[in-house]
């Protein structure tokens, strides 16, 4: 037996040996704790991260090294570690060396064969990424959480009778290059936790950008309490950035009275606020909320003007084409013509020009004008081929606007004798606040020989009622629902989606395909069209001329059997 034992701890140490050699290839710290939770062995970048080499972490109970605020929390991990073999990503605060403060994922395991030790992985977050925690797809807006989080502080404030400060600190006009990337890790976090430290309930602070943060407190904390705190760790820190330069702090504090503004105007003076602020935090002013909010009215305006001077007349709007290929024949059913804005010869997509139309509500303006440009180039020989159809793009805001209808109306009674070879495509259909006049609209559009297309279909669940209102001819799957088809379990949500639109009679494209692969998957699941980079990348000429795609789709198998090819 005694052999057998033997044979069974050998296995428990190599089974203990490959987990946390496997946990520590992703971590940066590996910790080994003993009896009275005393450190018996560390390795890793204990040094670099945290100021603390590992002779100083041997000997030394761990509990030392973890921040007050986060002490019963820590023990109450530890002893779940003890009790149940495992601790998985716990997010706990460090102080190293000086101070400084480090956020940390950690891991650990304890097998019942080794009772009186335990191993810990500790893997370093970086400030931004431990200020959203639980978020850990996709991209995060901090400047629009930090800004959600000063109305709910601001709100709070009005019902407790407490006046807030706001400040915003900035180290962005510093070369972080000339550090190791584990101090400068190491000093955001410290950052990052010392203003957490001094704003209102210790939860009021938060990143605007990887280098810049701001933080909501009360007057028990003076803001040059706060300015002397980020002074201080900037002096801490100035021996490691290199050539003995220092770190240069860029700091603003704002009056946060809001007795006589709306919620839109304190939406729209923090964000004016905080996107001023992050662009250039040396030549910022401003000094209050109400002087924020007045300076943005003004901003709007201006912005709006030159807006308008812009697109007057189209005369700057240029439209980019790409096909949309029947998946069978190879044989375009439209072109959607892709806006872009014209500037000393090179083309600009208008990626900033539309939120901003949209949200101070000038898309309808922006829509019609699309609108007109189209139906002329249409009219215009050699400008488009006499056999093409053109889809332009118009918002689901504009849909709610009398001035838009009346507009487009008008435009395209002026044009009837093109509207069969016109396609308006609805982008941002979830927008349409009524769907009734919605509905009536569009009808009277088809019944003038225009034909509508619902894009973006499927685009974060939204979509499936407004088939059931919308009188539509087309609709385009969205991209992510399109990719999702590479999946078994994507794939019968793509079949369904196709399958609802052939049985309300609508036609059915996909966008965003760039390979042959890709529109196998389609035909597999019987989808109408195609649209992507695999036939043609936008271009300004693409429409003058028909051109069929047959090579491509016998290329991906999914043309019809004998289709000979077609001259284009």
């Amino acid at each position: 037996m005694g052999g057998e034992d033997s044979t069974v701890v050998e296995k428990l140490k190599a089974q203990r040996d490959r987990f946390i050699a496997f946990a520590f290839a992703g971590a940066d710290l590996l910790l080994e704790v003993g009896e009275d939770d005393v450190i018996a062995y560390s390795a890793g970048a204990g040094e670099a991260l945290y100021g603390l080499s590992d002779a100083d972490l041997t000997s030394k109970k761990l509990a030392e090294f973890i921040h007050p605020k986060d002490k019963k929390r820590f023990e109450e991990s530890i002893l779940k570690l003890r009790n149940t073999g495992r601790l998985d990503q716990m997010v706990i605060t460090m102080t190293g060396a000086s101070g400084a403060v480090s956020k940390l994922r950690m891991s650990g395991i304890r097998l019942p064969q080794f009772p009186s030790s335990y191993h810990l992985v500790l893997s370093h977050i970086p400030p931004v990424a431990a200020a959203t925690p639980e978020r850990q797809f996709g991209e995060v807006d901090h400047k629009a959480r930090f800004i959600e989080m000063v109305q709910q502080r601001l709100n709070e404030g009005n019902r407790l009778g407490k006046d807030y400060t706001l400040t915003l600190v900035d180290f962005s006009n510093n070369d972080f290059s000339r550090m190791e990337q584990s101090t400068t890790q190491s000093f955001l976090s410290t950052v990052m936790d010392s203003l957490e430290e001094y704003s209102v309930r210790g939860a009021s602070a938060g990143p605007l950008t990887s280098h810049s943060f701001g933080l909501v407190h009360d007057d028990k904390v003076p803001s040059t309490m706060v300015r002397q705190r980020m002074a201080a760790l900037a002096e801490r820190f100035a021996g490691k950035a290199g050539g003995g330069s220092g770190l240069k702090l860029h700091s603003a504090t704002l009056d946060m009275d809001d007795s006589a503004l709306s919620d839109e105007d304190i939406t729209r003076a923090m964000t004016y606020i905080v996107n001023g602020f992050v662009r250039d935090s040396t030549q910022f002013a401003m000094k209050s909320l109400a002087e924020g909010a007045k300076l943005a009215i003004q901003d709007t305006l201006v912005r709006v003007k030159n807006f308008r001077a812009m697109v007057r007349g189209g005369e700057k709007l240029a439209f980019l084409y790409q096909p949309v290929v029947n998946l069978r024949t190879g044989a375009v059913l439209k072109y959607e013509a892709f806006s872009r804005i014209t500037h000393n010869g090179a083309f600009f997509v208008p990626s900033q020009i539309i939120p901003f139309a949209t949200e101070v509500g000038l898309i309808g303006e922006f829509d019609v004008i699309a609108v007109t440009k189209a139906l002329n180039l249409l009219r215009s020989p050699g400008e488009v081929s006499t056999l093409a159809t053109i889809a332009v793009n118009v918002s689901g805001h504009s849909l709610g606007n009398p001035a838009f209808y009346q507009s487009l109306f008008k435009i395209l009674e002026q044009n009837r004798q093109v509207l069969g070879r016109l396609v308006l495509e609805i982008t941002d259909a979830a927008e349409i606040y009524n769907l009734d006049e919605a509905k009536r609209l569009l009808s009277r559009i088809r019944r003038l020989g225009v034909r509508i297309s619902l894009d973006d279909f499927g685009l974060g669940g939204s979509g499936f009622d407004l088939l059931r209102f919308l009188p539509v001819d087309f609709v385009k799957i969205d991209a992510t629902i399109i990719q999702g088809g590479h999946d078994p379990r994507g794939r019968s949500v793509l079949k369904a989606v196709t399958s609802l639109c052939h049985d309300l009679g609508i036609v059915t494209v996909g966008e965003c395909v760039e390979d042959s692969e890709m529109l196998q998957v389609l035909r597999e699941v019987n989808i109408d069209y195609a649209q992507g980079y695999y036939f043609a990348q936008p271009t300004v000429d693409a429409a003058k001329r028909i051109k069929y795609f047959t090579e491509h789709v016998k290329v991906a198998g999914t043309a019809e059997p004998g289709l000979s090819v077609v001259a284009g």
